[in-house]
């Protein structure tokens, strides 16, 4: 028997080049906090992500990135100063940016 969707790990996909830019010119205790958060989320379920209230998920609705037709952008707590826009696609958090402050996240293109 299959899981629902939302009882599945969550899969980390961090091949954004944008992302990867980004998350390599942080300062190392703020790179280090990212990859903490990185960590726990490799271990939990699409359901926990959705109910943990430190990440909180949130839809944003002008994203400050393109996205692909249909996609929705979201915005996740990675450290204390600083949120990633990610998608949902299947099984996979896509990362696909990390703004420079929290009002940048929520900047539409």
């Amino acid at each position: 028997m299959s899981q629902a969707p939302d009882d599945r790990r969550v899969r980390l996909d961090l091949n954004n080049p944008e992302f990867q830019e980004k998350l390599f010119k942080l300062d190392k205790a703020e790179r280090n906090r990212v990859i903490e958060t990185l960590r726990k989320l490799f271990g939990m379920t699409w359901s926990q992500v959705y109910q943990n209230p430190g990440l909180k998920w949130e839809k944003i609705e002008s994203p400050p990135v393109k996205l692909e037709a249909g996609e929705n952008a979201y915005s996740i707590r990675v450290s204390q100063s600083r949120r990633a826009v990610v998608t949902r696609k299947g099984d996979f958090m896509r990362f696909l940016t990390l703004p420079v402050d929290h009002d940048s996240t929520y900047e539409g293109r």
